[in-house]
């Protein structure tokens, strides 16, 4: 049986990719659901802008940090990204709670 749960969103969300901030995702969602005793976290995002162009592609790992609820969806696997509007989904592994020493000092900006 599958149970949807809670979903929430931001308009903008840092990413953060093996310790280091690389860039923001616009437009995030992510919804929690319980299916087979463990729950799964899927999103999707509108716009992923990275000022390391190498790293905007299907299968990395992130970190993506909601700054406005003080949540990060850990280990985000990067399911897909459409071509010129960089929009995507990803599954986390997990949800937790950010400490605010764990959120970035200051937000990266990117030139496009």
């Amino acid at each position: 049986m599958i149970k949807m749960e809670r979903s929430c969103s931001s308009l903008k969300c840092d990413v953060m990719h093996k310790g280091e901030l690389i860039g923001m995702m616009e437009g995030v969602s992510v919804t929690q659901w319980f299916l087979k005793n463990h729950y799964n976290y899927t999103g999707a995002f509108s716009r992923f802008v990275t000022s390391k162009p190498e790293l905007s592609r299907s299968g990395i790992k992130v970190d993506i940090i909601f700054n406005d609820r003080n949540i990060i969806a850990k280990d985000a696997c990067i399911g897909w990204i459409r071509g010129p509007s960089k929009n995507g989904t990803f599954s986390a592994k997990s949800i937790e709670f950010a400490d605010k020493k764990q959120l970035p000092k200051e937000s990266i900006e990117v030139n496009e």
